[in-house]
């Protein structure tokens, strides 16, 4: 999945910023160190120490930020969680909780093995009672879903077509981690969708009311890695 595309603020789409500046050069010694770039000061031990932990944290803290407020009409959604050990009253904590069967009441949940389209993925929200959003084309296989959100704001899913399931899993993974934690998505057959930055409670809340973790595999990305969030849908 493609990540060009720009942060937004009201009125405008989710996406990712634009590449940082290349790194200065930086020339091996025979003793295989690197040392600074000519014409640069190398730092000391105290700003070398602050630069690293910088380096390590900031990744870690948060992910890009979007600029979008999600929608307030939300639901809340503990009712619709169980523990792994199908118990009530889940934990919102990544591998202590899953979707329960209430949840996807009626959605047929069967797994996809077939190639699909976006239209089909606007089929599916239209049924769910989520009106008619438009698919709008980016680029060849990349497309736009824009949710209506807050103060005349949207919130914009992006869909990327792949050749195969396989492609699909892969793309969805690498583009929540490239975007940093609170990215989400889900994914179906051939299909990866991405959505803008939200914490985990926000996350599941848009994705239940538009049935969305019905749809396909709910991905979050955490401080670490990528997390699938089991539930009635679910792909090999």
């Amino acid at each position: 999945m493609s990540n060009e595309s720009k942060p937004s603020r009201k009125g405008e789409p989710a996406g990712a910023p634009a590449a940082s500046a290349p790194s200065p050069p930086s020339t091996s010694t025979s003793q295989g160190h690197e040392r600074p770039a000519p014409g640069r000061r190398a730092p000391r031990r105290p700003e070398l120490a602050a630069a690293f932990a910088l380096a390590l944290g900031a990744p870690a803290c948060s992910g890009i930020d979007a600029g979008v407020e999600y929608p307030d009409d939300l639901p809340a959604i503990d009712r619709y969680l169980l523990t792994p050990e199908n118990g009530p009253e889940a934990p919102l904590a990544l591998g202590e909780f899953k979707i329960g069967p209430e949840t996807c009441s009626g959605v047929d949940t069967h797994p996809v093995t077939q190639k699909l389209s976006p239209e089909d993925l606007s089929r599916f929200l239209a049924a769910q009672g989520a009106g008619s959003i438009t698919p709008k084309l980016a680029r060849s296989n990349l497309y736009w879903f824009d949710f209506p959100a807050r103060d005349k704001s949207f919130v914009r899913l992006r869909l990327a077509v792949l050749e195969d399931s396989k492609h699909a899993t892969q793309d969805l993974h690498d583009a929540v981690l490239q975007h940093g934690p609170g990215w989400w998505g889900v994914r179906r057959s051939n299909l990866a969708v991405l959505a803008p930055k939200a914490n985990l409670r926000e996350a599941m809340a848009f994705a239940i009311k538009y049935k969305l973790v019905c749809w396909g595999v709910f991905t979050y990305a955490a401080n670490d890695d990528a997390y699938v969030v089991p539930g009635p849908y679910a792909e090999l």
